[in-house]
């Protein structure tokens, strides 16, 4: 799992103090910069949802608008003018992906969710929104194709993969159309704590913001040729081969894990999540019995320390209702001589003293039955108490 965006978080884990004194003191200046970029993209987005797709100034306008939200293009290897593909084929490294090719040539991408709605807006989307009568792609693509020239973005890994690696490519893309442009995008992130551009658990909403939050992304963009013999392959050769060839161009390794497998390993992830947490609270119940099972599951999802939450719990005690024996023996205590006892379950809650002398008890009762259940559970009754 090392090529794929294996990591659990958006910030590496080895960071120096230095980073994170940096990171706190540009933060202030780093989210209002996200907030005019926002503002910004917002207004360029009419100015390019109104200009044809075809039009040779709305590429040079979309490039203009990406320097502006700090995202610096350089095409190494342009497409040739002469060939007119029906599909273009992509790796997926970030939320920006779909943007840097439009930035190079029109394009449509098929409509899926995790794709934020400013890009599919920019971009322009076909329409694959999941429901039960729905086409599959290759239809959706070539019906488009019948009726428009502009070609079909594809990304074959299905999700983004941090540009660590390459997912096995799915092969559907190329059954689309023989006629394929393969594109291969870098996207490199300028910050002091070198934020990952994706993590396993992220959404493609936090994605774009960190994108607007951090000072600087530089992207390269290569446009590589299919070869002689392209037309003599079967789909699942081309989606072999040119996973092949956008390994080798960015020197990264061509894994055989799908998107599936991927997917898959987040739910095992979460799964194994849900049963640490299962078995500290069976911890915690062992040693606190009379603690609602609700109430211990909330504070561990906070602390995921058993000794932590038990003291927590401890400590907050006095907040647990008390059981109606008690109840009765504190209020028939706090009752004064010659009074009628109409009102003596009440009475605890109405006079301070007896309220006082009730949460204590209940307190100690808590710590003393805690107490006894540690030292029985661990063996140390020999230990003078």
């Amino acid at each position: 799992s090392s090529g794929i965006n294996a990591e659990y978080g958006r910030f590496p884990k080895a960071s120096s103090p230095i980073q994170v004194i940096l990171f706190a003191v540009t933060l202030p200046l780093c989210l209002s910069l996200a907030l005019i970029r926002l503002f910004l993209g917002l207004q360029a987005l009419v100015i390019l949802c109104i200009m044809p797709k075809r039009l040779k100034l709305r590429r040079y306008f979309l490039r203009l608008v990406l320097m502006l939200i700090g995202v610096f293009l350089h095409v190494e290897k342009p497409p040739k003018k002469s060939f007119k593909p029906a599909v273009i084929v992509s790796n997926h490294v970030s939320v920006l992906d779909r943007l840097l090719v439009e930035c190079c040539t029109p394009c449509y991408t098929l409509s899926v969710r995790d794709i934020p709605l400013l890009v599919r807006l920019v971009v322009g989307s076909l329409d694959m929104t999941p429901r039960h009568e729905a086409p599959p792609p290759t239809a959706v693509a070539k019906t488009h194709l019948d009726n428009s020239d502009v070609p079909i973005l594809t990304l074959p890994e299905q999700i983004m993969t941090n540009g660590r690696g390459l997912l096995k490519f799915a092969s559907w893309p190329f059954s689309i159309s023989p006629d394929v442009q393969i594109a291969c995008v870098e996207v490199k992130r300028l910050h002091f704590l070198s934020p990952n551009l994706s993590h396993v658990f992220s959404s493609s909403t936090s994605d774009f913001f960190w994108c607007l939050f951090s000072p600087a992304h530089f992207a390269t963009i290569r446009f590589l040729s299919v070869g002689e013999d392209w037309k003599d392959r079967n789909p699942e050769q081309k989606a072999s081969f040119t996973q092949s060839l956008i390994s080798n161009e960015l020197g990264v390794p061509a894994l055989k894990l799908t998107c599936h497998d991927v997917s898959e390993h987040k739910k095992s992830l979460v799964k194994e999540q849900v049963i640490d947490l299962d078995s500290l609270v069976r911890q915690v119940v062992e040693v606190l019995p009379n603690i609602p099972e609700s109430e211990i599951r909330a504070d561990l999802m906070r602390t995921r320390d058993t000794t932590q939450t038990i003291y927590n719990l401890v400590k907050t005690a006095p907040r647990t209702v008390p059981n109606k024996s008690q109840l009765k023996s504190t209020a028939a205590s706090a009752t004064p001589a010659g009074s009628t006892g109409k009102s003596s379950s009440g009475s605890v809650f109405k006079n301070p003293v007896a309220r006082a002398n009730m949460l204590e008890l209940k307190k100690a009762e808590l710590i003393a039955s805690g107490r006894a259940r540690y030292i029985e559970k661990h063996g140390l009754s020999n230990i003078d108490s």
